[in-house]
C-alpha cells in the first residue's frame, strides 16, 4: 500500500460495492442475519492480508455495513469479506482477479468516445462466445481467447458487412453447473465434487458477479480496461456493442436495473439482450437513463409500453426463435409454412424491432441444421437428453460427415437460401459466429459446456467456406443498398400514397393473388422501393423475390411495372458459384417479362426499374467497380510497397544482425588469442618457476650430497685404528 496508515470513517450504505472517492475507498456491503464480519484487505494478488477491518452489527444501516478508508491507493490493494468465518467475494466488485476483489480508480481514457447511434432498421448484428471466437483463430497468436483476441478481428466482422456485435456474457459467472433439467442428474450433481460438474461455458448461471468482467477473457490483469478498450475499439469503426446478460428468477429488480445502468454509464454499452425470469422488463423499459439505449428481450409489446403513441427513437426490440422455427421448416420443405413465413419477413411493428436469426447459441449452428436431422449430444454426458428437441432441420441426404458430392451441393444451396431468408427479410438480421463458413459443433445442439474445439468458433478456409462468406457480404450489400428491404416502420400493404402499387404485396398461382394454402411451398413477394423515401425523395427499386421450396422447378408469375419499367434478374441461389448476384455482372433485362422460373430450393430475386434508372445504375456500377479495382490495386501497390520496406527492413536487420555477429566473433578471436597468450604467458611462468624449483632442487639434492660426501670423508679420517689399539 502507499500509505501504510489509513482512518476508518462511516460510509455511505447507500452505495454498494466500493468506489474510489476523493483519495480514499468507499465500502457498502449486505451482512445478513446479523452475522460477524471482518473486511480484510490484501496486496493486489491477494496472498497477503494487510489488515483485517471488524464490521460490527451496531454500525450498521440496517444489514449493510459501510466503511470508508483514507487515503487509499486502488491499484495497490484487493480486498474480500469473511463473514461467520467464510470468505465471500463482492457481488458488486467492479474487477476480481486472483480470487480477490479489486476498486478501479475510473482513469481510463476514452479519448472521444461516441456511440454510433446506428438506427434500428440498419442494424446487422454478429453474435459471438469471447473466449470461443478466437481460440482457434490464426493471426491472434497469444490473444486467443481475450477481448484483445475479438479486438483485433473487428476488421474481419466489419468487411462482412456487420455493424454491431452481440456479446454472450462477459462479466463474472459461476463456471460449474448443477441446475439441469433431468432429476436423475440433480441428485448426483448436488453432492458432486466442482471438478466433476459440467463446465459452465456459455456463461447463464445462477451466481453472477455482474460487475467485474470476466478475468478469463483478459490478457492481463486488467480485464475491465481491456474490455473498454474493446468497446471503445468498436465505436472507433463506427460499430455498436450489445451484452446479452442472464437474471435467473430470484435476482432483485432493483439490482437488476441497477446492473445495466452500471454498464451503460461505466463501459458504454449501446444495447443490452436481457434474459432469464428474473429479467425487469417494465422497469427497464421506462428507465430514463436507457431510453436511447437498444432493450432487446424475448418479448416484448411496444404498443403496451408506449400506450398507443410512436417514440421518437425505438429502442425496443423482440428477440425470440420465432422467424427461426419458420423460416426452417420452409427451407426443408415442410408443407403449410408459406403463410406464417410471410408474416415474419415483414414483421416490423412501428414502435418497437424485431431480430431475426435462422440458427442461435441454443440449437443447430446453420452448417448442422442442412447436415443433421437428430441432435448428437453425447459429449454432454446426459445420455442425449438434453438439448432442444425440434430442431426443424433437414440432413439433406446423409446424417454428419459425407463426401457424397450431390449431398454437398444441396447443402451448400440451402445455406445460401437461408441468408437469403435472413437477409432479405424486414426487422434486425443476426448472425451466430461461424455461420458466415460452416461452423460446425457435430450436431451437438447443447454446447453449453464445450469449452473445447467443438465449442469454439471454427475458422475454416476451405473453397465452400470461402464460397459462403463472399455471397454472404455480397448479400449484405445488396440489403444496404436497397432501404426498402429495412424500413424504420411496419408496411401496410396498401397504396397509401397513390403510387399505383402498395408498399408490399404478395403474389402466388398468379401475380396479385396468393392462397397461402396448406400445401404450398412457394410464393413471392414485392415491395414497392418509391415508399423508401430519403427526404421525402423515392430512393428505391421495385423488388420482387421468389422463394422455391419445392424439391422442383416452379414458375413465378410476376406484376406488371409502370410503362418504362423493365425487370432484371438481381440474386440467384440456384447460380453457379460467383454468379449468384447477376446484377453486378451486367445482365439483360428479364426475357419474359411476365413470369420467370426458379429452380429446386432456391430464392430469386428481380429488380424493376426504367431503362435510363438501370443504365445509370449500370454506370454507377461501373465506376464504383472501377473505383473499387483502382482502389484495390492501390492497396495492391501499397501492400507490395511495405512487404518491400518490410523484405528491406528485414535485410537491414540481418546485415545488422550479421555486423553484429561478425563484430562479437572478431571481440570473441580477439579474447581468445588474448586468453592463449595469457594461457602461454602463465604457461610460460609456470615452466619458469618449474625450472627454477628443479634448479633449486637440483641445487638442494647437490648441497645434500655434498654435504653427505663430506661427512664420509670426516668419518674416515676420524675411525680408530683397531690394529693399534688391541682390546
Amino acid at each position: 500500500m502507499s500509505q501504510k496508515k489509513f482512518e476508518v470513517h462511516p460510509g455511505n450504505p447507500e452505495r454498494a460495492g466500493v468506489h474510489y472517492e476523493n483519495g480514499g475507498l468507499a465500502f457498502a456491503f449486505t451482512i445478513p442475519d446479523e452475522q460477524e464480519a471482518v473486511l480484510v484487505l490484501t496486496d493486489p494478488k491477494g496472498k497477503k492480508i494487510l489488515k483485517e477491518i471488524p464490521l460490527p452489527i451496531e454500525e450498521r444501516t440496517g444489514n449493510v455495513s459501510a466503511v470508508y478508508l483514507h487515503p487509499m491507493n486502488p491499484d495497490q490493494i484487493g480486498y474480500y469479506y469473511v463473514v461467520s468465518g467464510k470468505k465471500v467475494l463482492d457481488p458488486f466488485a467492479p474487477e476480481i482477479v486472483g480470487g480477490v476483489c479489486h476498486a478501479i480508480s475510473e482513469q481510463f481514457d476514452w479519448e472521444d468516445d461516441r456511440e454510433p447511434g446506428i438506427p434500428m432498421e440498419d442494424t446487422l448484428i454478429y453474435k459471438l462466445h469471447v473466449r470461443g471466437f478466437t481460440k482457434k483463430a490464426k493471426g491472434v497468436s497469444r490473444l486467443k481467447g481475450t477481448f484483445a483476441g475479438v479486438a483485433a478481428k473487428i476488421p474481419y466482422i466489419k468487411e462482412l458487412g456487420f455493424n454491431a456485435v452481440e456479446l454472450m456474457p462477459v462479466y463474472e459467472f459461476d463456471e460449474t453447473l448443477k441446475i439441469q433439467p433431468f432429476a436423475r442428474y440433480i441428485q448426483d450433481r448436488d453432492t458432486a465434487q466442482p471438478e466433476a460438474l459440467p463446465h459452465n461455458y456459455w456463461g447463464y448461471a445462477e451466481k453472477n458477479f455482474y460487475y467485474s468482467p470476466k478475468e478469463k477473457y483478459a490478457l492481463g490483469q486488467n480485464s475491465s480496461d481491456e474490455l473498454r478498450n474493446l468497446i471503445k475499439s468498436l465505436h472507433q469503426n463506427g460499430m455498436e456493442c450489445i451484452l446479452e446478460m442472464y437474471f435467473p428468477q430470484e435476482t432483485d429488480p432493483f439490482s437488476a436495473v441497477q446492473t445495466v445502468r452500471f454498464w451503460k454509464s461505466h463501459y458504454h454499452v449501446d444495447g443490452f439482450h436481457l434474459i432469464g425470469a428474473g429479467t425487469p422488463v417494465s422497469s427497464l423499459v421506462r428507465d430514463p437513463l436507457l431510453v436511447h439505449t437498444k432493450l432487446l428481450f424475448e418479448q416484448v409489446d411496444g404498443g403496451s409500453v408506449y400506450g398507443g403513441r410512436l417514440p421518437k427513437r425505438r429502442n425496443l426490440i423482440e428477440y425470440n426463435d420465432a422467424f427461426m422455427n419458420r423460416a426452417r421448416c420452409l427451407l426443408k420443405g415442410d408443407e403449410g409454412q408459406t403463410g406464417d413465413f410471410a408474416v415474419r419477413i415483414r414483421k416490423n411493428p412501428d414502435e418497437n424491432g424485431v431480430v431475426n436469426y435462422m440458427a442461435n447459441v441454443n440449437g443447430f449452428t446453420l452448417a448442422d441444421m442442412v447436415s443433421y436431422d437428430w441432435k448428437h449430444n453425447e459429449e454432454n454426458g446426459e445420455d442425449n437428453q438434453d438439448g432442444p428437441v425440434f430442431n426443424y432441420s433437414w440432413n439433406c441426404g446423409a446424417e454428419g460427415k459425407t463426401s457424397k458430392s450431390s449431398v454437398l451441393n444441396l447443402r451448400q444451396k440451402q445455406i445460401k437460401n437461408a441468408y437469403a431468408y435472413l437477409f432479405l427479410a424486414q426487422g434486425i438480421p443476426l448472425l451466430l459466429a461461424g455461420d458466415e463458413s460452416g461452423n460446425t459443433q457435430k450436431g451437438n445442439n447443447n454446447a453449453y459446456a464445450a469449452d473445447n474445439a467443438d465449442g469454439w468458433t471454427d475458422w475454416t478456409t476451405g473453397k465452400r467456406a470461402e464460397e459462403q462468406r463472399l455471397f454472404l457480404k455480397k448479400l449484405i450489400t445488396f440489403r444496404k443498398d436497397h432501404p426498402i428491404l429495412h424500413m424504420s416502420h411496419a408496411l401496410r400493404g396498401m397504396d397509401y400514397q397513390s403510387i399505383g402499387y402498395p408498399d408490399i404485396s404478395f403474389h402466388g398461382e398468379s401475380a396479385w393473388y396468393c392462397s397461402f394454402d396448406r400445401g404450398g411451398r412457394s410464393f413471392g413477394v414485392m415491395y414497392c422501393g418509391k415508399y423508401a423515401e430519403v427526404e421525402n425523395k423515392p430512393v428505391d427499386d421495385f423488388i420482387y423475390i421468389g422463394y422455391n421450396a419445392y424439391w422442383e422447378n416452379r414458375e413465378f408469375p410476376i406484376p406488371d411495372l409502370p410503362k418504362g419499367y423493365s425487370w432484371y434478374t438481381a440474386v440467384d441461389t440456384a447460380a453457379a458459384a460467383g454468379k449468384e448476384f447477376t446484377e453486378l455482372a451486367f445482365t439483360d433485362m428479364l426475357e419474359d417479362q411476365h413470369k420467370f422460373t426458379a429452380e429446386a430450393r432456391s430464392v430469386k430475386v428481380l429488380i424493376g426499374r426504367s431503362i435510363a434508372e438501370h443504365q445509370d445504375k449500370l454506370e454507377q456500377i461501373r465506376i464504383a467497380e472501377e473505383k473499387r479495382r483502382a482502389e484495390e490495386e492501390a492497396r495492391r501497390i501499397a501492400e507490395e510497397k511495405r512487404r518491400a520496406e518490410e523484405e528491406a527492413r528485414r535485410l537491414d536487420e540481418e546485415k545488422r544482425r550479421k555486423e553484429e555477429e561478425d563484430r562479437l566473433f572478431e571481440l570473441e578471436q580477439a579474447e581468445l588469442e588474448a586468453e592463449a597468450i595469457r594461457f602461454a604467458e602463465e604457461h610460460a611462468r609456470a615452466e619458469a618457476v618449474k625450472a627454477e624449483a628443479a634448479a633449486k632442487a637440483a641445487e638442494a639434492a647437490e648441497a645434500k650430497a655434498q654435504k653427505k660426501s663430506n661427512k664420509t670423508v670426516s668419518g674416515r679420517k676420524s675411525a680408530p685404528n683397531k690394529k693399534n689399539n688391541p682390546a
